[in-house]
């Protein structure tokens, strides 16, 4: 179950608060309300939010000048404004800060649950092709020749920590790898796999699980499947006496793969 998105609501009007919270609320999300600038930013320097709704009209730093503001501390941030005195200008200004939507207060509730969902889809979906870019970037880098993960660890620093899988280990300071007496010469993403699957020896991974592992975020297991199968293949050139007839890295039908003890 995926969790609930983090709304940011700033208005000066309790009563928008109150009814405009609650139905964002009855909708799963997770609200947060505010009811005027300041308070807004200090919320958002506390932590992440998914999108804020914010009236165009607030006391004091009006709601124009919070959303460049907001869109400076949290750049990913999905943004829809709030108004009863939309104008062309402000439409305007509105989209040199990305403004994702404007509504009406008047605007009728299903219609409101709808543009916050939609802002909500299209920053995942930015988010996700982010993601997939950067990790395209990384591959294409690696495959070039970029340094790989066998640089060695800045003098001073504390002793490396190992993990042992039979006649496997990971200096994971140094990101070294062994076999026995014979080094890996692995990339970054390979070797973080590869720990992934160390730490979980004896256990399959989904894609989706060595994606979250070795990268950090997250994708569907079709997606990650792609992702994850070259390195997959590289990893066994490297690793396997028989690429062909994997020993140590193992694929389980229907539940990913699994790196088996080596001995």
């Amino acid at each position: 179950m995926s969790l609930p998105a983090q709304i940011l609501l700033v208005d000066d009007e309790a009563n928008i608060r109150l009814t405009l919270g609650a139905l964002l609320q009855r909708a799963g999300h997770a609200v947060t309300p505010a009811e005027e600038g300041a308070t807004a930013l200090a919320l958002l320097a506390q932590q992440r939010f998914d999108l804020l709704l914010v009236d165009l009209k607030l006391p004091g730093m009006g709601g124009m000048e919070l959303v460049a503001a907001a869109r400076a501390r949290q750049p990913d941030l999905a943004i829809i404004v709030l108004t009863g005195h939309g104008s062309l200008d402000s439409a305007i200004e509105g989209l040199h800060h990305g403004i994702f939507d404007y509504l009406r207060k008047t605007t009728d509730p299903a219609e409101v649950i709808a543009r916050v969902q939609a802002g909500l889809t299209a920053r995942a979906q930015e988010l996700r092709q982010r993601q997939l870019l950067e990790l395209l970037g990384t591959t294409v880098s690696e495959l070039r020749g970029a340094p790989s993960a066998g640089s060695a660890a800045p003098t001073g620093q504390p002793s490396p920590r190992s993990v042992v899988v039979g006649a496997l280990q990971l200096d994971t300071w140094r990101q070294l790898a062994s076999l026995g007496e014979r080094t890996l010469p692995l990339t970054p993403t390979e070797f973080r796999l590869l720990l992934c699957l160390a730490e979980h020896a004896d256990s399959a991974l989904s894609a989706a699980q060595l994606v979250r592992c070795a990268q950090g975020y997250d994708l569907d297991e079709l997606e990650a499947a792609e992702l994850i199968k070259p390195h997959i293949h590289h990893l066994r050139q490297k690793l396997e006496p028989d690429p062909t007839a994997p020993q140590y890295i193992l694929t389980v039908r229907s539940k990913g793969y699994l790196l088996s003890l080596l001995r």
